[in-house]
């Protein structure tokens, strides 16, 4: 990994870029979103993309167009921070475009999730620049935050946020407390990045994963896929968040696919638990992707060991 590169924290007053590099944008809902940021007390600033709609895959504009409108905000001075519009497909797309030293030369915070993983990874593998899993601005701004995932967001931006996180209802797959560099995201993205140069270093992480809508063989394959290649080997952990609508055929079984969690995870001989509070359904608190962390299980605690905003 390159040097570590902390951006500067958020203040109040600051002006926030929305980009959209993935989906097509709601506008009712990126509206909502963007003044529940300047409620906050934010500038904001909309990408040329946002509402955009293009192409056989229907993404937020062309390839092009997406990259353009990130690279306004990037290298835009008076844009302190870039928090995404929404998910979906389309940010692995633009990686082979992005310049990692100019992304460093302008470290900025990024705040995403779901289809924001691929880029993560790129920041924090390419170019040492740490950033949020969180809140999308025409996502979880647009519907209002849960009072848990409002207690981490904007003030994990600020470096003023909480310094852990009790999960008091995790439930433990394998005992034992862990600790190490916090990386992960959605998890199909994890897996579709094995043998990039863009994915996350898995050596001796704490690990975190979460997803939505597939199959429950979908998701041991995947699974399996990064654990054949070898990624899961030198790991200190795996804290499991939201598995929303992941179905055996077509319906849901939380407790099965508990098991199918515990049957591939447990030979790792690592600590699993189940319940981080991220994801696509129910609280999505704004994680460190790069900082370092520890988890004890003792006390189901998440503690966030280092601020990654200067």
């Amino acid at each position: 990994m390159p040097p570590f590169l902390k951006p500067r924290r958020l203040r109040r007053g600051d002006v926030v870029g929305v980009a959209a590099l993935s989906g097509p944008v709601d506008p009712e809902a990126l509206n909502r979103g963007c003044h529940l940021l300047e409620e906050m007390g934010y500038g904001v600033k909309r990408a040329t993309n946002l509402l955009l709609k293009s192409g056989p895959l229907g993404l937020a504009g062309s390839d092009a167009a997406r990259l353009s409108g990130y690279r306004d905000l990037l290298l835009d001075p008076d844009v302190a921070a870039i928090v995404f519009a929404r998910g979906g497909y389309g940010a692995m797309r633009i990686l082979p475009f992005l310049s990692p030293g100019e992304l460093a030369a302008n470290a900025k915070i990024h705040c995403g999730f779901s289809d924001v993983t691929a880029l993560s990874g790129f920041l924090l593998s390419r170019c040492g620049l740490p950033s949020f899993h969180g809140p999308m601005v025409a996502a979880d701004l647009a519907r209002g935050l849960d009072p848990l995932s409002a207690s981490f967001f904007p003030f994990m931006l600020e470096g003023d946020g909480p310094t852990e996180l009790a999960l008091p209802e995790a439930e433990i797959v394998v005992p034992g407390a862990a600790e190490g560099r916090l990386v992960g995201g959605c998890l199909s993205l994890l897996a579709a990045a094995v043998g990039t140069p863009d994915e996350f270093d898995y050596d001796g992480a704490l690990l975190f994963f979460e997803e939505v809508n597939e199959e429950a063989y979908r998701v041991d394959r995947m699974l399996a896929h990064l654990a054949r290649a070898r990624r899961f080997d030198r790991l200190g952990g795996i804290l499991i968040g939201s598995m929303a609508s992941i179905t055996f055929g077509g319906a849901e079984d939380p407790p099965r696919l508990r098991e199918v969690l515990a049957e591939r995870l447990g030979p790792l001989r690592v600590p699993v638990a189940f319940g981080l509070p991220c994801g696509h359904k129910g609280p999505n608190v704004t994680l460190p992707v790069g900082a370092r962390a520890s988890w004890h299980p003792r006390t189901r605690t998440l503690r966030f060991e280092e601020e990654i905003v200067s």
